[in-house]
């Protein structure tokens, strides 16, 4: 019908914007193109040359050449944020604020499209009322932050053994162990919802494997012991945490 086929179109631009936008951002934007906007800012000419480049190619992808204040939008409101960038230090937040700035506005942009805000509000309400949604993004919060915490409380018995030889050989990096669970919890977790149990047992021979000098040195006895105490609860707490989700959206 011609409510499917709009529908489909409405969602396929979205996708196309961002995939012109990633393609702007990185693709077609060099090193030096980089350090020169970071050295004279709003001086730099490919500063500009950048911001009207993201615009021509979500006008090209739109190919609604009648619109054309999406390409004058686009070009404007990434100048602007490019050159706030530019202006603070350049480390992981103020990238991740970046983006996420560029892809609001193309947000925005896209609901503002002829005939595309009831079907991105029809969208959003379907998104926010699926049934599988909400338990499969409790799981994953619930991994990331409480169940990283219960492990570490649980763990704490054993670090005072394996403490004093890491700071001495100053072999951990900070936190590093907490982000390390947190990822492989979020794998285990996202294998079991899936059904790809195989990948599992890649990922435990994986880090096995990454550990195996450890268990060589001196004193690595201990150490590896109290790694694979977390990492076995922390698998532990994955899978268990899977299985009920996965049992909850069949």
């Amino acid at each position: 019908s011609v409510s499917l086929r709009r529908s489909k179109f409405t969602r396929m631009l979205l996708s196309q914007w961002i995939c012109a936008h990633l393609i702007g951002d990185f693709l077609l934007q060099s090193g030096k193109m980089v350090r020169h906007k970071q050295r004279l800012r709003a001086r730099s000419w490919m500063l500009y040359v950048h911001a009207l480049v993201h615009g021509v190619l979500v006008y090209l992808v739109t190919a609604q050449w009648q619109l054309w204040w999406i390409f004058a939008t686009v070009a404007v409101t990434h100048f602007f944020i490019d050159w706030w960038k530019l202006t603070r230090p350049e480390n992981g937040l103020y990238f991740v604020i970046d983006q996420g700035l560029h892809l609001l506005v193309l947000l925005v942009l896209w609901c503002c499209m002829p005939n595309h805000w009831p079907q991105a509000k029809s969208l959003f309400w379907q998104l926010l009322g699926h049934q599988k949604l909400w338990p499969i993004m409790a799981g994953y919060l619930l991994l990331i932050w409480p169940f990283s915490m219960a492990i570490g409380f649980v763990a704490q018995r054993w670090r005072p053994y394996v403490a004093t030889r890491l700071v001495q050989q100053q072999q951990s990096l900070p936190d590093a162990g907490r982000w390390i669970g947190a990822c492989e919890r979020t794998l285990v977790y996202t294998f079991i919802i899936t059904q790809q149990f195989a990948a599992i047992g890649f990922l435990i021979t994986a880090k096995s494997i990454l550990r195996f000098n450890d268990t060589q040195k001196e004193g690595g006895r201990k150490e590896a012991e109290y790694i694979l105490i977390g990492t076995l609860l922390s698998f532990s707490v994955a899978i268990i945490t899977g299985l009920v989700v996965h049992q909850l959206i069949k």
